[in-house]
């Protein structure tokens, strides 16, 4: 038995009481119930030809007015969750919109905000956008560099820190910030004696500013142009500075439904989700903002980003956005709970995971049959629905996971365990769109689906994916010759990305500009190796080289936290993560997980020589050769260690060759 939080609201407030839930054995429609016999298919299409004639502000105001008392979302606030409704959502929007008024914004002013996801972020965010302000937001794990570099590049005159550490990153070079007029605080519990003439408190500009009503916030939201930006999104930066994506009001609406359209689950009812990726990606404004505005999705946010274990046990999900490194790093918990459990549960998990390998290919192919289906269920009610219990997802109807590619080992896992993961894609320029997504339920791994109605995709001569949409971004801030680069006169857009079709459906390949090809001729996509090498929970990060060598290598970041277990299970004495890094031990553990990767892979594609790497890659440290969103900088990765990877060449034969040469 378990308890949580279950949330009523009351005439006057919200009242909080706890609920017990036992062990449901058939919860769900994850397993092989009616789901499973239903495809996912196209629901009535929102109309985006209206959406484009709106903004965020705007659909807020309509929510407020049609739906004052459903649940928009809820939020963690000292241990318990707070539900806003419709109309108290508008009013807290209303209320900042008027404090910002205040402050002097004005349309087309930069509002940059910097925090993790939290229901503030999302409130400023509607507040400037109610006034005609564009608004970008900054990776929390971003260098102090960077943030400078954006801030400069964006013209940001307010900036949102939703702490104390953010407040630290800008002050050493706030002054320098022309266009900076403000620095508004969210929370000041940890803001003692700071004095900077820039600085303001929140709490304290809403006290100042005064109650509105909703007919105010209407008036603002009327006057917003949808045609005109309402926000800045900045790229990766994986091969230079980033590049700041500007979209439009009603673009963004209009891109954003075609997820809804092409997962009508989200609007056929009420479904909770958790609002934990950064609000500065396109899909984490997508699903803590603008899908709620469209369907009916209501967002949790949790206490703190690092307690997103306990968000998601607490508010258990019916549907979940995520990206790969998160299913990654519950798979690798299953798993390693599953090594580490008695003899007998881990005998027993083992068969159930055999039974449920072979359930997954039968529904692959199409096939069922009763005996097995029936042993199948058996396994998932009594083996792997406490499993998904204790993580929270025993509830899930529906995970969606992009923003990467996702190794088709880890998907398999979760679709054996009963969780209906699917893949889409899309990017930063398709303005919260998707290029295409898989269905389902329980879709095959290995593609990322098809189009959604009424975009185009298409392959190049070259395998690059284009895409052709009325939605997509404006252009590159300040930066036209970026935006002719990916932009082209015919209306397609470049994506930078190698595909291929296969079955009907879009299968990514690699990036167009990460080809490797070795000394030998063969062209080979070193992601295709990496995602296989991250399926061990011992690795958190996979590099391989090899180009114009005669084969391929790797730098191995080790998941600290699995390592460490498997340290102390195994009587490895270490101190941290060097110790770890460099221990024999442990380098035998990642030389069988290699083996087991090459396994997989024909022999020019196999890692003939590794290398751990001797401290943790952090995205907040200047010149780390990784982004906030921990994409890799692979140049940056090599010229950061060269040694290493040099080391693992033998260049003896090239050097004889060049002697030899010599004049």
């Amino acid at each position: 038995m378990r308890r949580r939080l279950c949330l009523t609201a009351a005439r006057h407030g919200v009242i909080y009481k706890p609920i017990e839930f036992g062990r449901r054995l058939s919860y769900s429609n994850t397993i092989d119930g009616t789901l499973n016999r239903r495809r996912m298919t196209a629901g009535p299409p929102l109309d985006r030809e209206v959406l484009r004639r709106k903004s965020a502000p705007l659909l807020l105001c309509e929510r407020a007015r049609s739906q004052p008392d459903s649940v928009a979302f809820r939020s963690k606030h000292l241990g318990r969750y707070r539900e806003r409704r419709w109309c108290d959502y508008a009013a807290l929007v209303a209320h900042t919109t008027r404090a910002f008024a205040a402050l002097g914004l004005c349309r087309g002013d930069r509002v940059a905000i910097m925090g993790d996801a939290c229901e503030e972020w999302g409130i400023c965010d509607l507040a400037a956008q109610s006034l005609g302000a564009i608004v970008y937001g900054i990776y929390p794990t971003a260098a102090a560099s960077e943030v400078e570099y954006q801030l400069r590049d964006g013209g940001a005159v307010l900036f949102i820190a939703e702490n104390q550490e953010y407040v630290d990153k800008i002050l050493p070079f706030a002054d320098r910030l022309r266009d900076l007029n403000w620095i508004v605080v969210i929370d000041e519990s940890a803001m003692f004696g700071y004095e900077h003439h820039k600085l303001r408190s929140y709490h304290a500009l809403l006290a100042a500013a005064g109650e509105v009503d909703l007919a105010w916030l209407e008036q603002q939201a009327e006057r917003i142009d949808p045609g005109a930006p309402a926000f800045i999104v900045y790229t990766s930066g994986t091969t230079g500075a980033p590049k700041g994506a500007v979209v439009t009001h009603g673009k963004h609406l209009a891109a954003a439904a075609n997820i809804v359209e092409h997962y009508p689950i989200l609007a056929q009812k009420a479904h909770r989700t958790v609002g934990y990726l950064p609000l500065c990606h396109v899909l984490g404004r997508d699903v803590a903002t603008t899908l709620p505005l469209i369907s009916r999705l209501v967002p949790h946010f949790g206490e703190h980003s690092e307690d997103l274990a306990t968000t998601l046990f607490e508010t258990a999900p019916s549907v979940l956005f995520t990206v790969p490194r998160y299913l990654q790093k519950f798979a690798a918990h299953v798993l390693l709970g599953i090594h580490n459990s008695s003899g007998i549960k881990r005998r027993t998990a083992e068969l159930a995971m055999k039974l449920a390998r072979g359930h997954a290919q039968r529904r692959w192919s199409g096939e069922s049959g009763f005996a097995q289906d029936t042993l199948y269920r058996a396994c998932r009610a009594g083996v792997f629905a406490p499993i998904l219990n204790k993580l929270g997802f025993d509830r899930l109807e529906l995970v969606i996971c992009a923003g990467a590619p996702l190794p088709a080992q880890t998907m398999a896992l979760w679709q054996m365990l009963g969780v209906n993961v699917v893949e889409m894609y899309g990017q930063t320029e398709t303005a919260g769109g998707i290029i295409c997504g898989q269905r389902g339920p329980f879709a095959r791994p290995g593609d990322v689906g098809t189009a959604p109605l009424g975009w185009q995709v298409k392959l190049a001569g070259d395998g690059e994916v284009l895409v052709k949409s009325p939605d997509l971004f404006e252009a590159y801030w300040n930066n036209p010759e970026a935006t002719r680069a990916i932009k082209g006169e015919d209306g397609w857009l470049r994506t930078g990305d190698i595909g291929e079709w296969r079955d009907g459906a879009l299968r990514l390949v690699d990036r167009a500009r990460d080809f490797i090809v070795t000394s030998g001729g063969k062209t080979i996509s070193p992601s295709f190796i990496e995602n296989i090498l991250r399926t061990s929970p011992y690795v958190a990060e996979a590099i391989v080289f090899g180009d114009g060598r005669n084969y391929l290598t790797a730098l191995i970041e080790i998941e600290s936290e699995t390592v460490s277990d498997w340290a102390r299970s195994h009587d490895v004495p270490y101190t941290g993560f060097t110790s770890l890094a460099t221990n024999a031990d442990v380098v035998r553990l990642i030389g069988a997980e290699i083996e087991r990767a090459n396994g997989e892979l024909s022999r020019p594609e196999q890692i003939k020589d590794f290398r751990i790497l001797p401290k943790a890659l952090d995205p907040e440290e200047e010149g780390e050769p990784i982004t906030p969103t921990r994409k890799v900088k692979r140049h940056l990765m090599y010229e950061r260690f060269k040694t290493l990877v040099d080391a693992m060449y033998d260049d003896r034969e090239q050097r004889l060759i060049a002697a030899s040469a010599a004049v």
